[in-house]
């Protein structure tokens, strides 16, 4: 079920009070978007999910694209693990490389509850 929710934050070089209406899943999904002060223009990005167990959400705002990240970390390792099976086939060897579909990040709620959100990593090779 996803929920919106009233999300309120100081942006970091003015200090001015934002306030958006947000879409907030259940973990272990979460939604990302991309927010700009209202009164600087500044941006910053969040990703929000809500807590299985109790009504909380639970963000983490940065100045970076964490799915982005996680994308581009993954071209990255492919690119490297496809060059090194490359040398090993021609050696003869034959080498598998098991990768995983979700990169978590782990999360804890005031509430006790102890979850992740889950970022999926696509399929490269």
């Amino acid at each position: 079920m996803i929920e919106n929710i009233n999300f309120e934050y100081y942006c970091y070089r003015c200090g001015n009070k934002n306030q958006r209406i947000l879409p907030c899943p259940n973990a272990p999904d979460y939604h990302y978007s991309d927010l700009q002060c209202s009164n600087c223009g500044d941006g910053t990005r969040v990703i929000i999910s809500h807590c299985p167990s109790c009504s909380r959400f639970i963000y983490w705002i940065d100045d970076t694209s964490i799915p982005d990240l996680v994308v581009g970390f993954a071209r990255y390792m492919v690119h490297n693990m496809q060059t090194m099976i490359d040398k090993a086939a021609l050696q003869g060897a034959i080498i598998e490389i098991d990768t995983p579909d979700k990169y978590p990040i782990n999360a804890s709620c005031p509430c006790g509850e102890s979850f992740a959100v889950e970022i999926p990593i696509p399929d490269l090779d």
